[in-house]
């Protein structure tokens, strides 16, 4: 079954390093709330607003990590190209396919920490969808 957990808030002023301050949490949640989490993540998307100009970002770097200080990574930097909207050139999408599983035993949290190459903007919201393998 694919499942969908997605960041309950925005963050704002993101630059072109990752900041301690500005880790986004994803709760993904499992039940009962100590449960594992055993999953494979297939696609995360993030929501851009307020992109910087004229200096606009283009590409987006995340990384996933099991500990909100970012030192235990599930995913290392990865990029995506981000795409602006049709209507306006602040707004903007990225997405990456990871195809990747993922295994917590502790909690069923992921930080998130993302930065810009150039410019700044705001996140929106993220977003994973993972299939839960069950075991």
């Amino acid at each position: 079954m694919i499942k969908r957990a997605v960041s309950d808030s925005e963050i704002t002023g993101i630059g072109s390093s990752f900041d301690l301050t500005k880790v986004i949490k994803i709760d993904m949640g499992m039940f009962p709330l100590s449960a594992p989490l055993r999953s494979k993540i297939s696609l995360i998307t993030a929501q851009f607003s307020n992109m910087s100009t004229p200096t606009s970002p283009s590409t987006a770097t995340i990384r996933i990590c099991r500990d909100i200080l970012g030192d235990h990574a599930v995913l290392t930097e990865t990029d995506s190209s981000i795409f602006s909207g049709l209507t306006t050139s602040t707004k903007g999408t990225a997405i990456w396919s990871i195809e990747g599983n993922v295994c917590l035993d502790s909690n069923d949290h992921l930080y998130i920490f993302i930065k810009s190459n150039t410019g700044s903007f705001d996140v929106e919201y993220i977003e994973i969808n993972w299939n839960n393998s069950g075991k």
